[in-house]
């Protein structure tokens, strides 16, 4: 994937550049300094402020694109030194903290992979930045050109076991809203070969195809 790299200062958000894009190239790269209005999965809202890495990648659309895009940012930090593991589906967490959140807007054919990074600052108690987990200065750049990078690699690899090996959901209690709108609490046995989360309760054995998803034990 040959990147043409679009950088602008203020947005709406990436995702919707992106979208609004005519024609929309594969491999074209939306990166801004800040978003007004940015989002996550489910309607989340991503707050945006300066100093973070928003992006958005036009791509290929691929049913496992979401889980490529959390491995290729998750190795990107691990590079760096910092302990990166994915909360499914796609939260990237450092020592259990939210450092990058990834959204999927796709159509038949193209898909937009937005990318949202806390570099140098903590919008959230609950969340952490590259800063703060490298204590050093990292650049956008250097991010950005890390996680295409990454990116491209993992479009040859095995992604459901690259995933499993870097996902840390798998083993914990969990609750799970479902984007069905039912919440299913149980251990998350483990990831099926479509990328969804199985959880067990009881006797019963749950896939949930898409969702939020809560840990509910410290973990190790």
């Amino acid at each position: 994937m040959e990147a043409n790299i679009i950088h602008l200062a203020t947005v709406t958000s990436t995702q919707d550049v992106a979208r609004e894009m005519t024609p929309r190239r594969v491999g074209t790269v939306i990166i801004a300094d800040a978003q007004e209005k940015g989002r996550g999965r489910r309607g989340h809202v991503w707050l945006s402020p300066r100093g973070g890495l928003y992006m958005s990648v036009i791509m290929q659309s691929d049913p496992l694109l979401s889980l490529r895009a959390g491995i290729a940012v998750a190795r990107a930090l691990q590079k760096l030194g910092i302990d990166a593991r994915l909360k499914w589906p796609n939260d990237v967490l450092a020592k259990g903290k939210k450092i990058a959140g990834i959204l999927i807007e796709a159509s038949a054919e193209i898909a937009i992979v937005g990318i949202g990074l806390n570099v140098d600052s903590v919008p959230l108690p609950e969340a952490t930045c590259v800063e703060r987990e490298t204590e050093r200065s990292v650049t956008r750049d250097e991010l950005l050109h890390a996680i295409l990078r990454e990116i491209r690699i993992a479009c040859g690899d095995d992604i459901i076991r690259a995933y499993r090996e870097l996902c840390c959901t798998i083993g914990r209690t969990v609750r799970v809203s479902s984007a069905a709108g039912k919440d299913v609490t149980g251990i998350a046995s483990g990831i099926d070969r479509d990328g969804h989360l199985l959880v067990v309760d009881g006797r019963n054995k749950h896939t949930i195809v898409g969702g939020d998803c809560e840990h509910l034990d410290a973990g190790v």
